[in-house]
């Protein structure tokens, strides 16, 4: 007779620690895909053709031939130093500000540098102000430090900072402070609002006046459209009330699991010392180095921008054709992502699981909200659907709509 295991799910409760309790036993992103031929505009994934394998491999060939003893090897804490030397002289070059090496830290992806920053700054109870609508994965990680998060909202140009100093001035009255404020103005996901240059200058304002930092996520800002957006909070703030965190999922290949962050030295130094893995990969470190040394990772995001724009243009052709009497939205100047806002009285958890049924994903709009004051919206990632499938998902995302409208009697 076999025995029954002791650490089920619920003796495991015994020992898990509290921030384990916080997140609870669901894993967050989905663990398998969906079995189904679906069309998924539901990630907020690169282009599959345009993964630059041969990029890569010239890069790792280089390394390789060039300095095999050292990209085998471990490389500190603060990740691989050749990259750092990279992104510090051509950050210095895009933000129009000088960045030292010692401002830079590579981490396995932006989530690992966010992850980190809470790490250092959060213990539980602290408040954390977020813009609302947010990244779900980002908020998850903030709240399983135990932090309040207060919702920031945001309107069509981007995070509302009358709401942001309300928000910062109730918190200095009561004695307390924010820890960070989190947001992404550049190509927001899921908004894909990009925050006007006055706002971004006040927002740095605020943060200085209140002794907080800002949490910049960028996963997006390379991607734009048609010109480049404003500076940098990073920028804006002279790299010192605002810490920017980067990766190359977007702009080379999510499989890397690279990114970066740049801030205060001193900080930078601190999220290192609360770092257990021993630093970043020394070789794909210094294979991404390359790509940013011969040139290459330029090209490429230019060849990105091109992609993603006659992407998002064939999607808006979709939606004039099969969508335009139930959603209206507004364009975004680059990233990923489309934010559709649903007539009066339509759902978009009935609009999402309609679509569903015919094999097309779409996000949620109640996902993003931290305070959960959803509105009925749908999020629309256009970046990985194969061009040629693009058509056919507005087309159905269009019956679906259809279909919700007249069942709730939609006006």
């Amino acid at each position: 007779m076999t025995e029954q295991p002791y650490w089920d799910a619920d003796h495991l409760e015994e020992v898990v620690s509290q921030r384990a309790k916080i997140l609870g036993p669901s894993v967050w992103a989905a663990a398998t895909p969906d079995p189904r031929p679906v069309i998924s505009f539901a990630g907020g994934l690169p282009d599959i053709p345009s993964l630059p394998g041969e990029i890569l491999l010239k890069a790792a060939r280089t390394v390789v031939d060039r300095e095999q003893k050292e990209a085998l090897e471990y490389n500190g804490t603060f990740g691989p130093r050749p990259l750092r030397e990279a992104l510090a002289e051509r950050s210095s070059r895009l933000e129009g500000i000088p960045v030292s090496v010692d401002q830079v830290m590579i981490v396995s992806g932006s989530a690992h540098g966010i992850g980190l920053m809470c790490e250092t700054l959060l213990d539980p109870g602290d408040v954390v102000l977020v813009e609302s609508p947010n990244f779900p994965g980002s908020m998850r990680t903030i709240r399983s430090f135990g932090a309040r998060q207060v919702a920031v909202p945001m309107d069509e140009l981007g995070l509302r900072v009358d709401l942001l100093e309300e928000e910062l001035k109730k918190l200095a009255d009561a004695g307390q402070r924010a820890k960070f404020i989190y947001c992404i103005p550049t190509h927001q996901n899921p908004a894909g609002i990009t925050l006007q240059v006055s706002r971004r200058e006040k927002m740095v304002e605020l943060a200085r006046q209140y002794k907080t930092f800002i949490l910049e996520d960028d996963a997006y800002g390379e991607l734009w459209f048609d010109q480049p957006p404003p500076p940098s909070l990073f920028a804006l703030s002279g790299g010192d009330h605002a810490v920017k965190v980067s990766s190359f999922s977007k702009i080379l290949a999510t499989g890397l699991r690279m990114g970066w962050t740049m801030g205060p030295a001193s900080l930078t130094s601190r999220m290192s010392a609360v770092r257990f893995d021993m630093g970043s990969s020394a070789f794909l470190g210094r294979v991404i180095a390359e790509t940013i040394r011969n040139g290459d990772l330029d090209r490429h995001i230019g060849n990105l921008r091109g992609i993603y724009r006659r992407k998002l243009e064939r999607v808006e052709d979709g939606l004039r054709r099969y969508c335009a009497p139930y959603c209206t939205y507004s364009r975004p100047e680059g990233g990923f992502f489309l934010w559709l806002l649903l007539r009066p009285g339509m759902s978009s958890r009935d609009v999402a699981a309609a679509a569903n049924e015919k094999g097309v994903l779409v996000g949620q709009g109640p996902q993003f909200f931290a305070d959960g004051k959803a509105t009925q919206h749908i999020r629309v990632a256009f970046s990985y659907v194969p061009m040629e499938e693009i058509e056919e998902g507005m087309h159905r995302l269009g019956e679906a709509m259809a279909e919700v409208a007249a069942k709730s009697g939609a006006k």
